[in-house]
């Protein structure tokens, strides 16, 4: 990643050296946490007064806390507004506190910025609404999203993006001005796949609407690789078309049954309603009837977001192995994978269609086949 000259120029200021400078606006882009070990890592020294040095000027600033001491590891957050004003990026919120879970992703997430820290990266919720709404011209109600009820007022704004993962661009496809986008999912959750799976639901109207992409899965160690390939094979089954026409009208009687209007639904109102009930269930559906609701979605972009592209689509399934587990936050260590780091293995595939609509349905095959998420 080429970061802004005026950017590392305004982190020196502060005294900071041009290696400190690039590193904290890597931490305060992509995750707000960081330890000492993570500066050595990319400062290229083993150990020393190096890392002191960075924060001891840091606190003295005012500009980082101690998060927290586990494992005799200090784990520090870049909270201070003005060192994210002074990089035109006031507005992130990775100045807050985070739940132990949350830092540990973050950590990883930064792993693997620091691993990759020239990749063209889609550092803001704005960018990344700019390149997927404006540049490639998607609906907004494509995009995962979450409404947020104002305490104060009768807004409720949307925000995009909220799960913080990275999205880079690669290089474009033949034929292609547009980059193809790259998704990083980094996974601590041990065992299971289940936050990944939900990483997959949120993102599913998204990736069925792009001619290309790449998902990149990291973890801090690779016993969860296949089965993560396979759930994404498994994802990216065509479905059929759904009849776009029926989803609205199905949406119209439920909107009337849930206001309580009952006394002017029709008999065949109702076999309608006990049919989508059946028939459009999961998190898709769910998110889109509430859009619809709210914002007033027309039927073409209902049907932007239920049915996939008809052209030909290209898709990748990566993964990355991260350097720590980060395990300092855990009662119980997990074993960590110094070598090997960085290890990269793809299977590209192609085919027609997408992802399905919803990962609840696929989430029940794998389970009734024996096969968890």
């Amino acid at each position: 990643m080429s970061i802004r000259a005026e950017y590392v120029e305004a982190i020196e200021r502060y005294g900071y050296t041009p290696t400190e400078a690039r590193f904290l606006y890597l931490v305060a882009t992509h995750s707000g946490y960081f330890t000492q070990r993570q500066f050595f890592d990319f400062a290229g020294v083993h150990r020393g007064g190096m890392g002191t040095r960075l924060t001891v000027k840091a606190l003295e600033h005012g500009h980082i806390r101690t998060a927290r001491l586990a494992r005799h590891t200090l784990i520090y957050n870049l909270f201070a507004r003005p060192f994210y004003e002074s990089i035109e990026k006031d507005n992130l919120r990775n100045r807050r506190r985070l739940s132990d879970e949350l830092i540990r992703t973050r950590l990883l997430i930064l792993d693997f910025v620091l691993a990759h820290p020239d990749h063209p990266y889609l550092e803001t919720e704005q960018e990344k609404v700019r390149y997927f709404h404006e540049t490639l011209d998607l609906p907004l109600a494509l995009l995962p999203h979450r409404t947020y009820k104002g305490t104060k007022s009768q807004s409720e704004p949307q925000r995009y993006f909220v799960d913080r993962f990275p999205i880079f661009l690669g290089r474009p496809e033949p034929g292609s001005n547009h980059s193809v986008p790259a998704f990083l999912y980094c996974d601590s959750a041990g065992n299971s796949l289940l936050g990944f799976v939900s990483y997959l639901e949120n993102y599913q109207p998204l990736l069925r609407r792009l001619p290309a992409f790449e998902m990149v899965y990291a973890a801090p160690n690779g016993k969860n690789f296949h089965r993560a390939e396979g759930f994404f094979n498994r994802t990216s089954i065509p479905t059929p078309r759904v009849n776009t026409q029926h989803v609205c009208r199905y949406f119209s009687v439920r909107r009337l049954w849930e206001s309580g209007q009952t006394s002017e639904l029709t008999r065949t109102d109702r076999e309608l309603l006990r049919d989508g009930d059946q028939r459009y269930q999961g998190h898709l559906f769910d998110q889109m009837y509430q859009d619809w609701v709210t914002k007033g979605l027309s039927p073409t972009e209902v049907n932007a977001l239920i049915n996939p592209s008809p052209e030909r689509q290209k898709m990748a399934f990566k993964t990355h192995l991260l350097p720590e587990s980060h395990d300092i936050l855990d009662h119980i260590s997990i074993d960590k994978n110094r070598n090997g780091i960085g290890t990269i293995r793809g299977n590209a595939h192609s085919t027609h269609g997408s992802a399905r609509g919803s990962t609840s349905n696929t989430r029940q095959a794998l389970e009734s086949s024996g096969t968890r998420p």
